[in-house]
């Protein structure tokens, strides 16, 4: 237990660096994967989406499950766990000799292992920091750019040298290193840790606004799971090769590191509300659904959606947790974070299978892919509705109503969930967040 953590904070923050680095390096790349399982076990892509879908809905959803074992054992155990875990799941994935074995091994046990470790990394840092928080959670927050543009290169040449099999066994030593990562965040002292909030609770419920994020947040992640799952497929079917269509993964992930960095300054910088900010990914939206199939037929469009896209995906992300504050309150955010995590993991689960049946009978990529830029146009089309509907429709807010506006919209809370702000000052506050879902 580590009484006053000096300058190991920071080696804490590198290691958690490295968990999101590793989960979600591997979980988005999924359409590698797909390619590569559809032909060695020869499925249609409905059977075969289900392995990267399983992946990112069972990671999604042990944050929320496993919450319980997580504040019992603490991060240090959670992480070591499931870096354990994970490490097993892909281990095992090189004995399969079926699809359905796939799914057990690749997409339930390994993200068993992810949720487990994800979610923790990012609570041991918010226990060790107090001041210059938000430093240490963007550093951490760009393992997950950072990964999605690192795997997808790695895997396309450890499937040229070593085979699928092969791929998995060494992707089973990387994830192997989570335990490492776990060993480093020793528990802060007693004096520091906080009780965690209830994660799912019928407060955050009472604001309609709410409801609206988390049902955008459903078709979020629907379509975003459609285009991480099938984007290398689609850019094979006009000739792109392998190796260059598993690159646009990590096109992607530039563009959204970028966009993370970019859009969390201004978001800091700006006279806008938050929930605001986030309405201007509407535009984003309509690029995104009406100018795909235009660019992906040669190699040079297919970058430019890439590059379009990332910007839309790390807009809404840096927007999503600092609406969420917005709506519930920043004292509240583990309780409404619950809800987004289950939405965004239901609409992981339900992207990929329903792209794939929309392929399967129309025998085209361009109608799922059409369904996918529906899905993110819905997303922030609701959030304008449900915007209007709370704030009105007023287009020149002054500065004391942006004020209003940053107030939480939860009312009326009952004094049993409310923290001791005599034990828990405001500079020493923990704020513990299911990020794990946005990764």
């Amino acid at each position: 237990m580590v009484e006053e953590t000096g300058d190991w904070k920071w080696a804490v923050v590198v290691a958690s660096f490295f968990v999101q680095f590793i989960i979600c390096g591997i979980s988005y790349s999924i359409g590698i994967f797909h390619i590569v399982f559809k032909d060695i076990f020869e499925h249609d892509h409905f059977d075969t989406s289900w392995v990267g879908s399983i992946l990112l809905y069972v990671t999604a959803l042990t944050s929320i499950v496993l919450r319980c074992f997580m504040s019992q054992f603490g991060y240090r155990i959670s992480v070591m766990l499931g870096g354990l875990i994970s490490s097993i799941g892909l281990g095992l994935g090189m004995f399969v000799t079926d699809l359905y074995q796939v799914y057990l091994t690749f997409g339930v046990i390994t993200g068993i292992g992810f949720g487990l470790a994800c979610t923790p990394s990012i609570m041991a840092v918010e226990q060790y920091f107090n001041h210059k928080r938000f430093q240490a959670l963007s550093i951490v927050m760009g393992g997950i750019g950072a990964g999605i543009i690192t795997f997808p290169v790695v895997i396309k040449y450890l499937l040229e040298y070593a085979a699928w099999r092969g791929t998995l066994l060494t992707l089973s030593g990387i994830a192997l290193n989570l335990c490492v990562c776990g060993a480093v965040m020793f528990p802060v002292a007693k004096g520091r840790q906080v009780r965690l909030m209830p994660l799912l609770s019928c407060l955050p419920l009472r604001n309609i606004v709410f409801h609206g994020m988390c049902i955008a947040n459903l078709f979020w992640s629907f379509g975003s799971t459609i285009i991480y799952i099938y984007l290398p497929s689609y850019a094979m079917e006009f000739g792109t090769d392998f190796g260059t269509a598993s690159f646009l993964i990590s096109c992607i992930g530039m563009s959204a590191f970028t966009a993370r960095m970019v859009f969390a300054f201004m978001g800091h910088n700006s006279a806008l509300d938050d929930i605001t900010s986030l309405l201007c990914s509407v535009g984003l939206g309509v690029v995104v659904t009406g100018i795909c199939p235009l660019l992906i037929d040669d190699y040079a469009g297919q970058i430019g959606y890439c590059i379009l896209y990332g910007f839309y995906s790390g807009y809404w992300t840096t927007f999503l947790q600092q609406a969420s504050r917005e709506l519930v309150g920043p004292e509240y955010i583990a309780m409404g974070n619950g809800y987004l995590s289950f939405m965004i993991a239901l609409g992981s689960l339900l992207g990929g299978p329903a792209a794939g049946l929309l392929i399967q009978e129309e025998s085209e990529f361009e109608y799922a892919f059409y369904l996918a830029g529906a899905s993110l146009l819905w997303s922030s089309v609701i959030m304008l509705m449900f915007k209007y509907q709370q704030c009105g429709t007023d287009s020149y807010p002054d500065d004391h109503s942006i004020k209003e506006q940053k107030k939480p919209l939860v009312k009326h809370i009952h004094d049993e969930f409310k923290p001791s702000f005599n034990e828990i000052k405001d500079g020493d506050r923990i704020i513990v967040e299911a990020a794990s879902s946005v990764c």
